[in-house]
């Protein structure tokens, strides 16, 4: 009896570390120098800058890792965008995501979920939504923002397949400058 019990725990053992995805270290990393940080299965090799229209900083950087890709678009804002009537930020990252979702050739969007909240910046607004391009691929999205900042992670491969957790750590990995 004690041998069946052996041999079977042995066996679940390797068929549970078979099926764990092996992941890099996440990395907290300094996204260029918008002063903003954020946790990447790896170091990103670097961070592009370039200036939007209204002349606000955009840092884009991304990185692969197990067959996904991780992406980040930080956008650092020339004066501060303040949200008293509580829609403003809304309305600001509905118009970047719809935006990206035309760049990208999105065909599906299940909707902007609003409310989640950044434990370590509690001013900070998050947004979430799950896409799919024209080629079937898939996107999970996160944006934060605050007054001075916009930070929009983004995975996407086949994500049903992707470790929830490394998901999770990566979306909610967005760090403001303190």
């Amino acid at each position: 009896m004690s041998k069946m019990f052996l041999t079977l725990a042995m066996t679940l053992i390797t068929l549970y570390n078979q099926a764990q995805e092996t992941f890099p270290r996440m990395v907290k990393q300094a996204i260029g120098t918008s002063g903003c940080q954020a946790y990447f299965p790896g170091t990103v090799d670097s961070f592009e800058l370039s200036y939007s229209e209204d002349g606000a900083s955009v840092y884009t950087g991304e990185i692969e890792a197990n067959g996904y890709n991780f992406a980040t678009i930080t956008v650092k804002f020339i004066e501060p965008i303040p949200d008293r009537d509580a829609v403003v930020w809304d309305g600001l990252v509905d118009s970047y995501l719809t935006f990206l979702q035309q760049q990208f050739s999105i065909t599906d969007s299940a909707g902007l979920g609003k409310g989640h909240t950044l434990e370590s910046h509690p001013v900070a607004k998050g947004y979430l939504d799950y896409w799919v391009d024209s080629d079937g691929v898939q996107y999970v999205i996160k944006a934060w923002m605050d007054e001075n900042y916009l930070g929009i992670l983004f995975v996407y491969g086949d994500t049903n397949q992707l470790n929830y957790n490394v998901q999770q750590v990566f979306l909610d990995g967005f760090r403001f400058p303190e």
